[in-house]
C-alpha cells in the first residue's frame, strides 16, 4: 500500500469513527428526550390522576355535605313536628284534665249545705267574774242528696269517697262497660271517664259489684287506689263512706292486691250457691298484700271491689270491702 492509500484509508476510518460517533450521540440524545418525554406524560398524567381523584373526593365530599344538611334539616322538622305534636296532646289531655275536674268538683259541692249553729261562749275574764253569751254561726256541711244525683244522671246509683283523698265521685252504671270509659258522670265526653260499675252487677246491693274508674296521671279518679299497695297507707285508710241509693253505710276493706284484669277467679259475676261465694271471698281474703283490722266477711256481706288500671298489660289494682254500719246524717 502506498502512502497515498494509507492516507486515504485513514481518512476514511476517521470519518466512520466520527459518523458512529455522532449516530451515538444522537441516539443517546433521542433515547434521553425519549426518557423525558415519557417522565413528563407519566407525571401529567399522575397529576390529572391526583387532580381527577381530588376533585371526584370533593365532589363527594360536597354531595355528602348536602346530603348531611338535608337530613338534619329533615331530622329537625320531624323532631320538630313530634314536639309540637306531643306538646299539643299533654296540653289537650292537662286541659280535659282540668275541664273533667271542675265537673266533678261542681257534682261535689252540689251537696254542700250551709247550716246554723248556736254555741255558748266563755266572757269572763276570771272564774269569778265568770258569764256566759250565745251567739251564732254557720258551718258549711255535705249531705248527701240522692234525688238531686238522679237528675244530674238517671243512671246514678250511689257516691264513694275516702277521706284525705282525690276519691269523691258519683257511682254510675251503664249496659255498655266502655260508656263511662270516655264519659264524665255528667255523660259528656272526656278523658277521665267516670266512676261506674260494671254492667253485670246487681247494682250496689248485689252480693258482689265491681266499680272501676281510671288511674289518672294527674291524680284523679281512682288513681289513689294505687296507694294501697303501700303498708302505711293501708294501716291509715281502712273504711271507705259509700252511698247506695239514699242510705250512707262505712265499708270496711278487708283485701288490697295486684291482679289481672281477665283473672275470673276474682272478677266473678254470680254465684252458684253460698259455698262457691264463701271460696271466692276466702280466695280474696288471702290474697291481701296487708292484713286489715277487719274481719273476713261471710256470705250474707255486701261487698265492693274498686278497681283501676296498673298500666297497659292488663294488670289492675283492686282494693275489696264489705259493708258495715249504716250513718244516719
Amino acid at each position: 500500500m502506498n502512502r497515498k492509500e494509507f492516507v486515504d484509508n485513514k481518512i476514511e476510518n476517521n470519518i466512520k469513527i466520527r459518523d458512529n460517533k455522532i449516530d451515538d450521540e444522537l441516539r443517546i440524545g433521542f433515547d434521553s428526550e425519549k426518557k423525558e418525554n415519557t417522565e413528563k406524560k407519566e407525571n401529567t398524567e399522575k397529576k390529572e390522576n391526583t387532580e381527577k381523584k381530588e376533585n371526584t373526593e370533593n365532589k363527594k365530599n360536597k354531595i355528602s355535605g348536602i346530603a348531611y344538611n338535608i337530613v338534619r334539616v329533615i331530622a329537625f322538622t320531624v323532631a320538630g313536628i313530634a314536639f309540637g305534636y306531643a306538646s299539643y296532646e299533654l296540653m289537650d289531655s292537662y286541659l280535659d284534665y282540668t275541664a273533667a275536674q271542675e265537673k266533678y268538683s261542681a257534682v261535689d259541692e252540689m251537696f254542700n249545705q250551709i247550716q246554723s249553729t248556736e254555741q255558748t261562749a266563755d266572757t269572763s275574764d276570771t272564774a269569778q267574774t265568770a258569764s256566759s253569751a250565745e251567739y251564732q254561726g254557720t258551718i258549711t256541711k255535705w249531705v248527701w242528696d240522692y234525688d238531686a244525683m238522679l237528675k244530674y244522671n238517671d243512671e246514678s246509683k250511689g257516691y264513694i269517697k275516702l277521706d284525705g283523698t282525690r276519691i269523691q265521685y258519683p257511682i254510675v252504671q251503664h249496659s255498655d262497660n266502655d260508656y263511662y270509659l270516655v264519659k264524665g258522670s255528667d255523660k259528656v265526653a272526656n278523658g277521665g271517664g267516670a266512676i261506674f260499675m260494671d254492667s253485670r252487677c246487681g247494682g250496689l246491693d248485689a252480693r258482689m259489684s265491681v266499680v272501676y274508674g281510671h288511674n289518672m296521671m294527674d291524680g284523679s279518679m281512682f288513681h289513689d287506689l294505687m296507694k294501697f299497695s303501700k303498708e302505711d297507707f293501708c294501716k291509715k285508710n281502712q273504711t271507705f263512706d259509700v252511698y247506695v241509693g239514699h242510705r250512707h253505710y262505712i265499708y270496711h276493706v278487708f283485701s288490697s292486691f295486684r291482679t289481672k284484669a281477665d283473672n275470673e277467679d276474682i272478677y266473678k259475676f254470680g254465684f252458684k250457691d253460698d259455698d262457691e261465694f264463701a271460696k271466692w271471698i276466702k280466695k280474696t281474703y288471702d290474697k291481701s298484700n296487708f292484713k286489715y283490722d277487719s274481719k273476713m266477711p261471710g256470705v250474707s256481706d255486701k261487698i265492693l271491689i274498686c278497681s283501676t288500671c296498673v298500666d297497659n298489660n292488663g294488670n289492675r289494682m283492686v282494693v275489696c270491702m264489705y259493708r258495715g254500719e249504716e250513718v244516719v246524717d
